[in-house]
């Protein structure tokens, strides 16, 4: 837009002014603008501002909303009219700014670095950064996992689209992973995007161990009945990893009692010995006892158990036996009876050993001059009576009687013999009787 500022009416030869003003209305910068203004008639030119060349006032560009103005300072020369035109004329140039930018990528890994089998999970972080000046298109995140790891849905890789990716911006994934086994398990990611090469990750690595238990039982041979039979277990760790929480329980056998229980303690029928923690390479033995009145193979079955390992057992054994032993007797209350009157004999078997006795048997003899009368249990055979009292159980005792008469005069010798499987040698118990004349 140009403006000419001027007044109507002026006197000859009085000084003053007009001026003329040129402002940009567009909303883009205009270019060598340049204003023309003939010079006026009847009009004598005492100075302009700024300097023009020929009536032509370059006033250079012009920015949106700027305003510039030239000033014309003179007098009338003389009466009538001043007469003067004004013209502008511009450039404008149609710009454009295409911003130049390169995305990049970087990408970083990180893994558990260890983990105990099955136990303890494993983390893996897969973070991907824009470290470039423009947004990274359609990126994607891939991973092989090495042969032994896997995802925790049992995959052995993945590939991930993330979408697009800002400068400065990045996005992070985050997976559980398992290992089948213990040993060492590394590798490494990779990223790309549209325009960009696949970039890989600094490579990494998890260490999976396992603490492995073991228990053994010393014991065996035979104990006597009534006496500590004890057993020494060791638990061991052959693994690479410390089992905590470690523990030992025993089935015991029934009808025994825990004569010293060492390390551990007793209920229930079972023995506990909290080991605690055990590290890897590690062992520790205990021992206890027990006792039983009862002829039995004591048998000991224990298993080990800790946290993350597998559980493991064993087993040992010792046999119990009992000593046999009897006591017999033969007697009579009077040892000086008359010819021909009845005459009473006691007998008697005791277990006084630890195991019951079998097929006892006492045969009580009778010598000439006295005749075998009766018995409740006792049965003749020729000159002997034979008690078969069968199985006798310890501490306890069986007996019978046997009436006799004597037919001679004269002292007289009854003698009883007892056997039973268990006792090697015949217990002998011998009764002298004196019979007279009435």
């Amino acid at each position: 837009m140009v403006e000419k500022i001027f007044p109507r009416t002026v006197s000859v030869g009085q000084p003053f002014e007009y001026t003329i003003k040129t402002t940009n209305i567009s909303g883009m910068t205009l270019n060598n603008v340049t204003v023309n203004e003939v010079t006026p008639t009847n009009f004598t030119v005492q100075s302009v501002t700024p300097q023009g060349s020929n009536g032509s006032f370059n006033l250079g560009n012009l920015n949106p909303g700027e305003s510039k103005s030239i000033v014309f300072k003179g007098a009338a020369a003389g009466t009538g009219t001043i007469n003067a035109c004004a013209s502008a004329n511009y450039t404008f140039a149609l710009c454009h700014t295409i911003n130049v930018v390169q995305p990049a990528l970087a990408i970083t890994k990180t893994m558990t670095p260890e983990a105990i089998l099955n136990c303890t999970p494993i983390n893996m972080t897969v973070e991907v950064k824009n470290t470039g000046s423009g947004e990274a298109m359609n990126v994607r995140v891939t991973d092989q996992l090495p042969a032994g790891l896997t995802l925790a849905n049992g995959g052995t890789s993945f590939d991930e689209a993330i979408g697009n990716l800002p400068a400065g911006a990045s996005r992070t994934i985050t997976k559980e992973l398992k290992a089948a086994s213990v040993g060492r398990f590394e590798n490494m990611a990779s990223t790309k995007a549209d325009g960009i090469n696949a970039v890989n990750s600094n490579r990494v690595a998890v260490v999976v161990k396992q603490p492995k238990l073991e228990i053994t039982c010393k014991a065996g041979g035979q104990v006597m009945m009534g006496r500590d039979a004890c057993y020494e277990m060791t638990v061991s760790n052959k693994g690479d990893a410390v089992s905590n929480n470690t523990k030992v329980t025993a089935t015991l056998p029934a009808g025994v009692t825990v004569s010293n229980a060492g390390e551990g303690s007793a209920s229930g029928g079972s023995y506990t010995v909290n080991v605690g923690s055990l590290a890897a390479g590690a062992s520790k033995t205990f021992r206890f006892c027990l006792r039983t009145n009862t002829i039995q193979p004591l048998n000991v079955s224990a298993t080990v158990t800790g946290d993350c390992s597998a559980p493991a057992n064993t087993n040992c054994s010792i046999n119990i036996y009992g000593v046999a032993d009897i006591g017999t007797l033969v007697t009579d209350a009077d040892g000086v009876v008359p010819l021909g009157d009845p005459h009473t004999y006691q007998v008697a078997v005791k277990n006084q050993g630890q195991i019951q006795l079998t097929n006892t048997r006492m045969v009580v003899t009778l010598p000439a001059g006295i005749q075998f009368i009766s018995s409740p249990l006792g049965k003749l055979e020729g000159n002997k009576v034979v008690f078969n009292f069968g199985t006798v159980a310890p501490d306890q005792t069986v007996n019978s009687t046997l009436v006799v008469k004597g037919l001679t005069v004269g002292e007289h010798l009854v003698i009883g013999e007892t056997t039973a499987n268990e006792i090697k040698t015949p217990v002998r118990d011998d009764e002298l009787t004196a019979f007279f004349e009435k």
